[in-house]
């Protein structure tokens, strides 16, 4: 299998959506999938899904196709998602508690285990079945249970500060969805998921009228 640094980011997010489309066709108890059907599962191409899963030594059965099962598990080992990844939740407001609710994630093998805010008449309730703690406790925490990754969702005046708190308590890949530009040492991973964003790109494809 090819090394993950080989892999492009453009390939992962593709093979992300590849891996969702594979988890639906397996409830509907389909077995096998031409690179064209995934393609119209997924509205990827068929010739770039056959060199997206040829970038990791997935290249079908003739007449057959792909074996659903046995692509998920090679897109799983190849996400890096065959084996529970744990994470916490900071700032658990609306956007915290409908992300530590939602189902899919338990799919893709990530297990919320802690979720952190500044508010207190949050601290000790829960968010999805993780509980509050003070965001004072976050660093101490994250270092006791050896949590690496992070869901950031604070107000974004006090995203930069929470990141670096998480990072020195050894945190070292964020889900950032504020709309904060962090600023992190080499050696950690932000991924920016910024809903304004999209719909400010969206609204670029808008009809007047």
């Amino acid at each position: 299998m090819a090394n993950d640094n080989s892999i492009p980011s453009a390939t992962l997010s593709r093979l992300a959506i590849l891996y969702q489309a594979l988890l639906d066709a397996k409830t509907r108890d389909v077995d096998c999938l031409s690179s064209a059907q995934i393609g119209a599962l997924t509205g990827i191409p068929a010739a770039q899904v056959r060199k997206d899963l040829s970038s990791f030594g997935e290249h079908g059965v003739p007449g057959v196709g792909y074996r659903v099962d046995d692509l998920l598990a090679s897109i799983a080992r190849c996400l890096k998602i065959d084996q529970t990844r744990r994470f916490a939740l900071v700032g658990a407001g609306r956007l915290g508690q409908a992300l530590a609710s939602y189902t899919g994630l338990a799919k893709m093998n990530f297990e919320l285990v802690m979720a952190f805010d500044n508010d207190p008449a949050k601290i000790g309730k829960h968010a999805g079945d993780a509980l509050i703690e003070p965001v004072t406790e976050m660093p101490a925490r994250l270092k006791q249970e050896a949590i690496k990754v992070i869901v950031l969702t604070v107000p974004a005046s006090a995203a930069q500060a929470t990141a670096e708190a998480a990072i020195s308590g050894g945190a070292r890949w964020i889900l950032n969805f504020t709309p904060a530009i962090l600023k992190v040492p080499d050696d950690c991973i932000v991924r920016d998921v910024s809903f304004t964003n999209e719909f400010a790109v969206l609204a670029h494809y808008m009809e007047e009228g």
